[in-house]
Order: C-alpha cells, then sequence, then structure tokens
C-alpha cells in the first residue's frame, strides 16, 4: 500500500481538474494506493508541499502541467518518494514523453499499474528541470504565455506567430571541456525529454536515463520557412533541418552579452548573461507505466 499525495494545481492548462478528486476516488485502485489530496493556493506552493510532505508519502502525484511537475519533482530529488503524474496542463510534454494520458480517466488508470523508475535531472544554474529548457526564442513565447489570461494550445499558438515576427536572434558562446561554439542562435533548448508538448518533438533521441542532455541548436532562418520548420518537428525530423545543430552533453556553459531570457521546463525564468547546464543521473524516481 503507497502511501499517496495527488497535488493539483487548479489553473493548469484549461482548468479541467475541479472533477479531479472524485476520478480519484472512483478510478484510483484503492488495494494499492492510500491517497490524500491537496490543492496549491499559489505559484511554487507545489514546491513548499514537497519539502513538508516527502517524507510522510510514498508517492506524489503532480495533477499539472510541466511548470507543477518542475516543483513538485524539484522537492523530491535524492528522496526516497516517487513522483506521479497526471497530465493537466497545456503542453505536457514530460507526461506525453511517458505516455501518459491527457485524459485523466486514462492516466488515473495507467497509474494503478505504473512502477517507479530511474530519472535524469538536468540543472540550469542550480535550478533542477526534468523537461525540456531553453534559451532564446522559446523562453520569449514562455515570458509571453505567462502573461495571457487564457491557457491551452490556441493561446499558445498566437503567443509563437505574434513574438516570432519580432524576435531578434543573440550571439552566444557555448563552451564544452574539448570545443567552443560561438554563433547567432534563434534559440537553444537543453532536452532531457524528446519534446516541449503537444507533440512538438525538439530532440527525439532525448533519454531519461543516459546521464546527458540533448543541446538543440538553432540558428536563425527566414520567416517563409517557420512552416516547414514547425512540420520537421511535429515529424520528429527537427534535425534534418539545414539550420539545427545538436548533440549531447554532461555539461556546459553558454554566455551572451544580452542577457537573453531563459525557461525551465515552460516557465519563464528571466534573463542570465551566464547559464551553467549539467545534468545528474537517476537522481528522480518517476511512475511509468511502461
Amino acid at each position: 500500500m503507497l502511501k499517496t499525495l495527488f497535488v493539483i494545481n487548479p489553473i493548469s492548462g484549461l482548468g479541467k481538474q475541479k472533477d479531479l478528486p472524485e476520478l480519484v476516488d472512483r478510478y484510483l485502485d484503492k488495494s494499492r494506493f492510500m491517497h490524500s489530496i491537496c490543492i496549491t493556493e499559489y505559484a511554487g506552493h507545489a514546491r513548499v508541499l514537497a519539502a513538508e510532505c516527502r517524507d510522510a508519502y510514498d508517492l506524489m502525484v503532480a495533477v499539472g502541467g510541466d511548470g507543477t511537475i518542475n516543483e513538485l519533482a524539484g522537492g523530491l530529488i535524492r528522496t526516497s518518494t516517487a513522483l506521479g503524474i497526471i497530465p493537466m496542463g497545456s503542453g505536457n510534454g514530460l507526461g506525453r514523453h511517458l505516455h501518459i494520458s491527457t485524459n485523466p480517466v486514462k492516466a488515473i488508470q495507467q497509474l494503478n499499474h505504473s512502477q517507479p523508475v530511474p530519472f535524469d535531472t538536468g540543472f540550469l544554474n542550480g535550478k533542477p528541470f526534468f523537461n525540456v529548457s531553453g534559451t532564446g526564442f522559446d523562453a520569449q513565447i514562455s515570458k509571453k504565455f505567462s502573461q495571457q489570461l487564457k491557457r491551452g494550445y490556441i493561446t499558445y499558438a498566437r503567443c509563437v506567430l505574434e513574438e516570432i515576427q519580432r524576435y531578434k536572434p543573440k550571439r552566444y558562446r557555448i563552451q564544452m571541456p574539448n570545443k567552443t561554439i560561438e554563433d547567432e542562435f534563434f534559440f537553444i533548448a537543453f532536452a532531457n525529454t524528446t519534446q516541449y508538448g503537444n507533440n512538438a518533438f525538439v530532440a527525439p533521441k532525448a533519454a531519461t536515463n543516459d546521464g546527458l542532455l540533448d543541446i538543440v541548436l538553432v540558428r536563425p532562418f527566414p520567416l517563409t520557412y517557420f512552416p516547414a520548420f514547425t512540420v520537421m518537428g511535429m515529424s520528429k525530423n527537427l534535425s534534418l533541418s539545414s539550420y539545427v545543430q545538436t548533440f549531447k552533453a554532461q555539461e556546459l556553459t553558454i554566455q551572451n552579452s544580452q542577457q537573453a531570457p531563459i525557461h525551465l521546463d515552460g516557465e519563464y525564468e528571466g534573463s542570465e548573461g551566464i547559464i551553467k547546464l549539467g545534468i545528474q543521473q537517476g537522481v528522480l524516481k518517476i511512475m511509468s507505466p511502461h
């Protein structure tokens, strides 16, 4: 019997979480899970709950998007408490990577048969991330999206179409133990998993148990190329683009003089002139249906 706490973010995604307590009570396997439910009340509350409750629970389940998952998972690193996921966000990148259904009933049923597996954790300037983080255009979109009153895919797409016409690429210096790259980039993604969310694949070959981050460098491209670029992302072929360079790394440092925006798992984190990246292998336990 796993003592389990469901942590529900009531404003993630499209706000369909109001039925979750009833659905959990109806579909959760009571022979395996003894559960409680907590509703977050403010940004960062899931992080506080992880710190306060992790010693009292075998499993804490994030009900929300990648931002909620990041908060909760960050407090469970190097503990015996596992992380579960009911994807209820706008993109659900981490949940989709793990093949967890965005239908809450199916996700609960998958949780019934899930087992904990080791999961890598990336670090950006000391802050943990678990899905995809980055700097440049994608971070600018995260900033704009965070300012919107409505969430969801349509709002996100509108933000992209508005910002892509005005965003200016930044110049970066990327330093690795045996190599340095200096150039202008539209954005740079740091991927622990395969996708941002909504099946927009940025690093189809990324693995969460290899102790490496997939680094995706996207150079400036003509605006007319954007539809093709989008299709390549959705079809897992982004690396075939002549504007894209990918490689794997355990650690690196990125410098830019323009204080480029950054995001952690899709949540805007401000601007930084120096980004130090690293990854630690298998320091989180996460419930996987496979």
